[in-house]
């Protein structure tokens, strides 16, 4: 779903995240420093960070340490604003506060394409000093990425894995170790549920990020034969709670109940637990990542096996220190890849949070403060 204009004001001020102004006066010309090859180049050889919850991932480097002492404009740029838009916000706000000099703005496509094409353009014309980037449309925004490289600013990318060529088309990427995960996901799954039915709800069709899930979770799973995928590819939601209940409420129609759910946005799930309500049935295991506090009020109401992966907000914080290194030339020796911590596992004695003075779809794993999350969400 898309940020309210409220919400979206929080996007850029954040009171409560750090001191971090709310204005960012763009630099009047772009970058001319070349971005740094040595750093992308140590932390793609060097083995994936194992964290064992957020804080780990937010402490793996001291940020001070690449700050420099010029000014510094950085924008992250995302393919559509929603919650996830304003946490990322939050974390990297209160990651740059600890750098005086350096500032962060957010940039949404709004669902468009283009506009995620034209934005990037648009930041490099401007003078942003780095970019941050989602690249939720794929391979179509690599040739404005490479652009950007080529004139000087270091790009980034974030979870989503557009291809290309880290040094020609970006300048590092950060995600999760997607094989872990999806392995740790069938591992859960083969211990609690043992046998059954599952099934993988995507994002938008193409999403890149929904195919290294579903990747990582198809091989995890071929160790085990008694749970077998309804279908053998990826089932698209477009990460919309209702659209997720009317997709769960056909494939239930379809199959009868299904064992498991395994969801690569936890922030929408509460749509494929209502979709069992409504058919009379009893929940299914919730496998995900990136849980969501409606998922957690609703297990304390009617319990479930739940598992959730989580620190994919956090993450863009490492993606703020490799951009910033590259702008300022200097190494980021951390790693762009990240096995994330089982924050929620009930089957091991971690029970999800529930807040409710909080939005259902906000995630309460990310690295801040109940301050720093009341204050976006306001």
């Amino acid at each position: 779903m898309n940020v309210s204009s409220n919400h979206r004001k929080h996007l850029v001020a954040v009171g409560a995240v750090g001191a971090v102004a709310a204005s960012l006066a763009m630099a009047s010309c772009a970058s001319t420093v070349a971005p740094s090859q040595t750093s992308s180049a140590a932390a793609q050889a060097a083995p994936a960070t194992v964290a064992t919850t957020p804080a780990d991932i937010s402490n793996a480097y001291d940020i001070t340490k690449l700050c420099g002492d010029k000014p510094m404009n950085i924008a992250f740029a995302k393919g559509t604003g929603n919650t996830d838009s304003q946490l990322v916000m939050g974390e990297l706000m209160a990651e740059a506060s600890k750098c005086p000099n350096v500032k962060v703005r957010f940039v949404d496509a709004q669902g468009s394409q283009q506009k995620a094409i034209s934005d990037i353009n648009a930041l490099v014309a401007q003078g942003i000093d780095g970019i941050i980037t989602q690249p939720e449309f794929g391979e179509a925004q690599l040739p404005s990425m490479r652009a950007a490289v080529k004139a000087g600013v270091p790009v980034v990318t974030l979870i989503s894995d557009p291809g290309g060529t880290i040094g020609t088309d970006m300048t590092d990427k950060v995600h999760q170790d997607f094989p872990a995960l999806g392995q740790k996901w069938a591992d859960w799954m083969n211990t609690n549920v043992k046998a059954g039915k599952v099934v993988f709800l995507g994002g938008t069709p193409g999403a890149p990020s929904s195919k290294s899930f579903f990747d990582g979770l198809t091989a995890g799973l071929t160790k085990y034969p008694d749970l077998k995928l309804v279908q053998d590819s990826i089932v698209n939601t477009n990460w919309d709670a209702a659209e997720k209940k009317r997709v769960t409420a056909g494939l239930l129609a379809q199959h009868g109940r299904i064992d498991a759910v395994v969801s690569d946005y936890g922030w929408t799930d509460l749509g494929a637990l209502d979709a069992y309500k409504d058919a009379g049935m009893k929940l299914p295991a919730l496998v995900t990542v990136a849980s969501a506090n409606g998922d957690g009020c609703r297990w304390q109401q009617d319990e479930f096996p739940y598992l959730s992966i989580e620190g994919t907000t956090t993450l863009s914080r490492i993606a703020l220190r490799k951009v910033i290194a590259a702008a300022n030339k200097v190494e980021d020796p951390e790693s762009s890849t990240v096995q994330l911590p089982a924050a929620i596992d009930t089957a091991g004695g971690k029970d999800p949070k529930c807040d409710k003075s909080l939005p259902l779809d906000a995630n309460l794993s990310a690295d801040l403060t109940s301050e720093q999350l009341k204050a976006i969400f306001k």
